[in-house]
């Protein structure tokens, strides 16, 4: 430094130091260089901050892979494939078709500069369709950089080995573990996985952490500031993995990955049905991905107790986001293998599995599995259960136009729910049995046990059924009074359900608004009856039978 800054003395000069993520020792060794030209200024690239004063960190982020709505041309990663590949391969064509492929492969690699380019040099050997189907395995693809490269860039695998060999050993074993997520995590389900590990060797999570953070391996997810959640690339997670699967550690992490996951939706469960639903909601969205790869851990490896219980503590969850057709898949799946896990465990499993059924119009399925219910419960005082399952009976029995029978059903429900300890179940109860006394044209009883359902939801801070009700109080209203009154309670409840997020609800909102301006709005009424068709179908949920009661 002492030879630098007499060479430089006081003239204006740029001082560039590239690649420094290896000589962070260095660091104040700059920052005392810059003390003593204060007409020097340094640029430094590294893959972790200097932490020297006056520094000012600029964040490269990667290459978006997706135009811009409403931006003219290409991509800026796609830009770049394209350029690469013309300069490997001069004849490579460049169709709409292959700007489709293109975009995709390039979304596939996070948009990382290296890996489009290592990517592109691969066009002279094979397809794009091939390229983009070879990427299954990131890292095997991605060789073959320039020979005037350092060693390190010129395969997407030695640059991550660059990196990881800048770890400390508690780093290095956080990382390893962090290839278990998907779609992101929090400190406390890493922690989870790798807690005491980390502090027995000297450090704490959030410290590694931040450490991975600072080394680029790792980022705070930007659409989430104020949860501290983070997401980890794609290419990253494979050679975490591969690091993990060489340190003899995969198998162990998945199985306390599964198990948290199991732990937090269980968790859950009960706080959906309260004043909290909707944090909790948001909470198990974020993880959506984790719940789906801890689910495919478990019928994988054959513990389908476990992946029944995670599946009966998320159907209605999945329910909600209008996740129809996966959690039925997943819950099927479970109960296929749990025929040996205990019987509360397959009861809310099958619980779970009959509502999905139901909305997705296969009634008959749901009745089976109602009845299944009811003759595994045998003389088994489960309160609760056995109301389930009436439930589903029921229910399926109205969608049927066994009108009669499905209010014995739904009546016996709402028997067995009378008391203080059941609130939310003897709300729901009410509200089932007063729709299928609607149906059967009983609107007057049917409103008095809406009105009584409604009073409990409001007391619970349920959300998602008040809506539900207010529903249904509107069609009482329509079918009594007429659409003047009814519209207020409609518009109550559609926003409700817009402000949670209920797809469910939203489908529901949507046609009640239309069958109160049928008569005045026609115009409309078309518009939001085919907004609402337009969302069953995305959602792959069934108009019920029940629910036109106009």
């Amino acid at each position: 430094p002492e030879a630098i800054s007499r060479r430089l003395g006081g003239q204006r000069s740029l001082f560039v130091l590239d690649t420094f993520e290896h000589l962070l020792d260095a660091g104040p060794a700059v920052g005392e260089l810059l003390e003593a030209c204060p007409s020097l200024t340094a640029l430094v690239t590294s893959r972790a901050p200097l932490q020297i004063r006056g520094e000012q960190q600029v964040h490269v982020p990667a290459l978006a892979a997706q135009v811009v709505p409403g931006a003219p041309g290409l991509a800026p990663a796609v830009e770049l494939f394209i350029e690469r590949a013309l300069a490997t391969d001069p004849a490579f064509a460049v169709t709409p078709d292959a700007i489709d492929i293109v975009t995709d492969i390039c979304s596939r690699l996070d948009g990382l500069p290296l890996a489009i380019e290592l990517a592109a040099a691969r066009v002279r050997h094979m397809p794009l369709t091939r390229l983009r189907s070879e990427l299954r395995h990131r890292l095997d693809p991605l060789v073959g950089g320039a020979r005037d490269l350092p060693a390190r860039q010129r395969t997407m695998r030695a640059t991550m080995d660059w990196s990881y060999a800048l770890l400390g050993a508690p780093e290095m074993r956080l990382f390893r573990a962090l290839a278990t997520f998907r779609g992101g995590f929090n400190e406390d389900a890493a922690a989870a996985l790798i807690g005491s590990a980390v502090r027995e060797q000297g450090a704490d999570v959030l410290t590694a952490l931040s450490t991975l953070v600072d080394s680029s391996l790792i980022m705070l997810a930007r659409e989430m500031p104020d949860e501290g959640r983070y997401v980890m690339l794609d290419v990253t997670r494979d050679y975490a993995a591969e690091r993990a699967v060489a340190a003899h550690e995969l198998d162990g992490l998945r199985r306390r990955h599964a198990d948290y996951y199991l732990s937090l939706a269980e968790r859950a469960e009960p706080e959906l049905r309260g004043a909290r639903q909707r944090e909790w909601f948001a909470r198990l969205l974020a993880d959506e991905g984790n719940f789906r790869a801890a689910m495919n851990w478990a019928l994988e490896f054959g513990e389908f107790d476990q992946g029944l219980r995670l599946a009966g503590a998320l159907w209605m969850f999945w329910r909600w986001a209008g996740m129809f057709v996966e959690g039925r898949a997943w819950l099927e799946a479970a109960l296929a293998g749990g025929a040996a896990a205990a019987l509360p465990v397959r009861l809310k499993g099958l619980w779970g599995a009959g509502w999905l059924a139901y909305h997705q119009g296969d009634y008959r399925r749901t009745g089976e599995l109602g009845a299944r219910m009811l003759n595994e419960l045998g003389e088994a005082r489960e309160d609760v259960q056995r109301r389930n399952a009436l439930t589903l009976v029921g229910n399926a029995a109205l969608a049927g136009g066994r009108v009669t029978e499905a209010i014995e059903a739904l009546g016996e429900a709402v028997a067995i729910t009378q008391g203080p300890d059941l609130t939310w179940h003897h709300a729901t109860s009410l509200l089932n049995l007063g729709t299928a006394q609607m149906r059967a044209g009983q609107v007057a009883a049917a409103r008095e046990l809406f009105d009584r359902a409604q009073a409990m939801y409001e007391a619970l801070g349920d959300q998602h059924f008040l809506a539900r009700t207010l529903i249904q109080v509107a069609y009482a209203e329509l079918l009594t009074s007429g659409p003047a009154l009814a519209a207020p309670t409609t518009a109550r409840a559609m926003g409700i359900v817009a402000e949670i997020g209920d797809l469910w609800g939203i489908v529901e909102g949507l046609e009640a608004v239309a069958t109160v301006r049928s008569l005045s709005q026609p115009r409309s009424t078309v518009l939001l009856a085919a907004a609402a068709a337009r969302l069953r179908e995305r959602i792959s949920m069934h108009q019920h039978p029940a629910d036109a009661v106009i």
